[in-house]
């Protein structure tokens, strides 16, 4: 009789703890591996996910989290996950809006898309050293994240990875990397201050860093063979600005509407400046041309709009000037080109000032 109360109550105590439990899980036998398959809405404040799970009196060692196992979880504020994790799935905390610090075991190897999207509340993230890639808008309008330490392990952040972080203020590359690739949009509308793209950068994507209207100080380390398109566009408080790295060509718009960029020093290695690659830059005054032995091209409003700018002088390598090149610079007194052989119709209009050209003959 007593071995049968006994049992009766093991069974109820094992069904109460079942029922009770927040997780459901998955087993998979062969590797003693416990998938985490999803969680209550209802967790709130500090969650804590075992390390390991017992099944059928078997104990198995929880090392993947299931695609969406938190979204939309929004009382969770911490979460403390499984030491021996190794997989965290696309969506996996995505909406979680109170949730204000993560820290990611060291064994996992990527984090996955939107893992952490509008993830509003999230001010701390600590990535682990086996980490190789952050994927396409991982963490992506997480509006409270404020720093974050990309350690050397990684080899590429996606596309708008961490896109609209507007309260993002600096980003820092641990040392040590031999090869990185930044991906278009990542840093988009984020509220970056100041920025080093360090020399083991050896790719950025379109609009890397479109619309961060409070960064300030940019230094490129990197060796690049294009700065691409719109990099930099509308960085609209940048005032310094250091290109140290050899460079061939600035693309399309790269740094348009940096509104109070006032100089720049461009790389002795450029050889092609593109369309409306510095449009906008109101406050520019000082452009160092005339050192560029290599640049042979010079886009179409390339410095359109470059209203402080009242002297130019073309490398002996820019032999005509295109449309618009320099239209509304309302300051340009003087242009020297001593191979210059044409200039379009429009390269010079609205340019009230100018009264010098000196052009070949």
């Amino acid at each position: 009789m007593k071995k049968l109360i006994i049992l009766t109550l093991s069974i109820l105590l094992n069904s109460i703890f079942a029922f009770a439990s927040p997780f459901s899980f998955s087993f998979d036998e062969a590797t003693g591996e416990a998938t985490l398959l999803s969680a209550e809405k209802s967790l709130s404040k500090a969650v804590v996910i075992p390390d390991s799970v017992e099944n059928g009196g078997r104990y198995y060692a929880v090392t993947k989290i299931a695609k969406q196992a938190f979204a939309k979880c929004g009382k969770i504020e911490t979460v403390k996950l499984p030491s021996k994790l190794k997989i965290i799935g696309p969506t996996a905390f995505a909406e979680c809006s109170k949730l204000k610090s993560i820290v990611i075991p060291n064994g996992v190897d990527v984090i996955p898309h939107h893992c952490f999207f509008f993830c509003a509340s999230l001010e701390s993230v600590t990535l682990p050293s086996s980490l190789k890639s952050i994927e396409h808008d991982a963490f992506i309008a997480c509006r409270s994240l404020q720093t974050i330490y990309i350690p050397k392990s990684v080899r590429h952040i996606g596309s708008w990875a961490f896109g609209e972080n507007l309260a993002l203020k600096s980003v820092e590359f641990e040392s040590g990397n031999n090869k990185l690739s930044i991906g278009d949009h990542t840093f988009d509308r984020s509220g970056l201050e100041t920025l080093v793209i360090p020399s083991f950068v050896d790719s950025l994507g379109e609009y890397v860093f479109n619309g961060c209207g409070s960064l300030k100080s940019v230094v490129v380390e990197a060796n690049l063979d294009t700065l691409p398109k719109m990099t930099f566009h509308s960085c609209e408080d940048m005032t310094e600005l250091s290109l140290n790295g050899a460079m061939n060509a600035i693309a399309y718009g790269a740094f348009s509407d940096c509104k109070k960029l006032s100089s720049i020093t461009l790389p002795t290695t450029l050889k092609e400046i593109g369309v409306n690659a510095f449009d906008g830059c109101k406050n520019l005054t000082t452009i160092n041309l005339q050192n560029l032995p290599s640049l042979q091209s010079i886009g179409e409003a390339a410095f359109s709009g470059c209203e402080k700018l009242e002297r130019v002088i073309l490398p002996n390598g820019i032999k005509k000037i295109e449309d618009g090149t320099f239209m509304s610079c309302h300051s340009l007194i003087e242009i020297i080109g001593t191979n210059v052989e044409s200039e379009a119709e429009f390269s010079f209009y609205d340019c009230p000032k100018l009264k010098t050209k000196k052009f070949a003959k």
